[in-house]
């Protein structure tokens, strides 16, 4: 009799057991299909888009450009532009989340009201909250490992310029300009976060008040006062004749002949087909190009 309760016992736990990892197992497969699941989504942005279709998203619509984006996607339905989406033609779409520019946040902030659409707003502002913007944003379409992936390669050009870099210091002006007016990048510009990132030295980190905004107003008083190595001119606008602009000033006014960087012919006008005022995935380029402008022979 002990015997068969012993058995009884056993039996019992041996078919709790199996329960509970049958259960377990279920538990596990339907969380593997949850991260599995295909996310719908709609680009509204050229950064966004290229991004997305790195990461293998399901994209079913893109904004409306005349900029490059990948061949496959160019027949999908259109939404508008970056700071100006039709959200009628987003919503119809019915994606599973809607990612467009933080920066135009503001302006569709109301308009979104009417609409029940999940958005997720990528930060281009800088290089360094662009690459947590992919993080977050594999996170919400279920491409953790593949947003991973792509931020490990793009952190890759910065070890290359590091190997070049040695203990080279650089101070830097970066000077943006359209037309006749012209500004001074700070560190939370794309262009200075960029620069920080290859260990340049921006002279608008000197200046004494705490600079939040990307750019200020050029002071040439400022600039002849620290003298850098390095003066980076990047045209917005008329290419052509922005980058006029800037040789007519350094032209006209001699003081501007006083710096080193224009004694030692390190004035670098950057190319508007890898730089921009946000970031996207030229970035890779862009900090290799920085390098080898800063520390290259």
């Amino acid at each position: 009799m002990k015997l068969k309760k012993v058995l009884s016992v056993l039996m019992v736990s041996a078919m709790f057991l199996t329960g509970c990892a049958s259960g377990n197992s279920g538990k596990q497969e339907e969380k593997k299909a949850e991260e599995e699941k295909s996310v719908k989504v709609v680009a509204c942005s050229v950064a966004a888009t290229n991004v997305l279709h790195e990461l293998g998203a399901d994209i079913i619509g893109i904004p409306t450009t005349q900029l490059d984006i990948p061949e496959d996607l160019k027949d999908l339905p259109q939404v508008g532009q970056a700071m100006a989406p039709d959200l009628e033609k987003v919503a119809s779409l019915e994606p599973d989340v809607f990612v467009m520019d933080k920066s135009f946040k503001e302006s569709v902030e109301e308009s979104m009201k009417e609409y029940d659409i999940n958005t997720f707003y990528i930060d281009t502002t800088t290089y360094t909250n662009f690459l947590t913007s992919i993080e977050e944003l594999g996170k919400e379409i279920n491409k953790q490992e593949e947003a991973e992936k792509l931020i490990s390669s793009l952190k890759e050009s910065e070890k290359e310029v590091a190997k070049i870099k040695g203990d080279t210091d650089a101070t830097v002006a970066i000077l943006f300009g359209s037309g006749e007016n012209f500004m001074l990048a700070t560190e939370t510009s794309y262009l200075g976060d960029l620069v920080k990132t290859v260990g340049g030295k921006n002279i608008a980190s000197k200046l004494d008040k705490n600079v939040e905004n990307g750019y200020v107003q050029l002071s040439l008083e400022y600039i002849l006062e620290q003298n850098p190595d390095y003066i980076l001119r990047f045209a917005h606008g008329n290419l052509e004749e922005t980058k006029k602009s800037f040789d007519k000033a350094f032209d006209k006014n001699p003081a501007y002949q006083e710096l080193n960087a224009v004694k030692n012919n390190k004035v670098v006008d950057l190319d508007s087909n890898v730089f921009n005022v946000s970031a996207n995935l030229k970035v890779k380029e862009a900090i290799q190009t920085l390098g080898d402008i800063l520390y290259g022979e």
